[in-house]
């Protein structure tokens, strides 16, 4: 029987639905077997000059809520002398497929910010560079600038497949089967943010100091931070 484009088209739909099943009821067996990362003692780690301020910069209702999709969050504002304040944010998740962290521009929108296009940037450090997401977020006449970047299983990861911010359903898959012969990738999230002096000047403080915090920290916490790069 001659097999029609229609028809291998119906055939490998069928196979990825069953895969999807499959992966699915095999990833209810998969753990993470490591220790969970310190994130209180690397949120409090901070460069030279940089002073923390009290409270925390994220609300608690939200916090609750981030509690309730995250393993580990911890939240915390520095300010330099000059009054440049910046906000720091990390998550971690033992299971780094199924909540390998939000997508922060998401979570800003359904804040209520107006969300400016997310772009993929770099940050220069003396080891190298820290690739990282960007965007805006703006509420009224109060913009901050954002970045951030995840990592799951010890890898940088920024999104794959069709789109640069959304992991696809095949992609999902395939970090799976990659992790069927091993343990489950834990996820790491790290957010750092600054309000801009003006709605159309672009703050630099964060920029400043992800770079400052990246160069202070000991190998072993940087390695965990910043991920290996492909």
């Amino acid at each position: 029987m001659r097999i029609t484009r229609y028809s291998a088209l119906a055939i490998a739909t069928g196979l990825l639905l069953l895969s999807s099943l499959l992966l699915v009821e095999a990833r209810e067996h998969l753990t993470f077997k490591g220790a969970p990362p310190d994130l209180e003692r690397l949120i409090r780690e901070h460069p030279d000059g940089w002073a923390p301020l009290s409270g925390h910069s994220v609300d608690s209702e939200w916090s609750k809520s981030l509690k309730s999709d995250y393993d580990l969050v911890t939240t915390r504002t520095y300010q330099y002398p000059d009054g440049k304040t910046v906000s720091m944010l990390m998550t971690w998740s033992r299971d780094g497929i199924r909540r390998a962290g939000h997508l922060q521009q998401v979570c800003y929108q359904v804040g209520g910010s107006e969300i400016g296009t997310p772009k993929q940037a770099s940050v220069t450090t003396k080891m190298g560079k820290q690739e990282v997401i960007t965007f805006t977020a703006q509420q009224g006449n109060r913009v901050e600038d954002v970045m951030y970047w995840r990592i799951t299983g010890g890898k940088l990861d920024l999104g794959t497949n069709q789109s640069l911010f959304s992991a696809t359903r095949i992609d999902k898959m395939t970090r799976l089967i990659r992790s069927m012969l091993g343990t489950m990738p834990d996820n790491i999230m790290i957010r750092v943010s600054s309000e801009r002096p003006a709605p159309d000047q672009p703050a630099t403080a964060h920029i400043d100091y992800i770079r400052e915090y990246l160069e202070s920290l000991p190998a072993n916490d940087r390695d965990l931070i910043m991920g290996t790069h492909d």
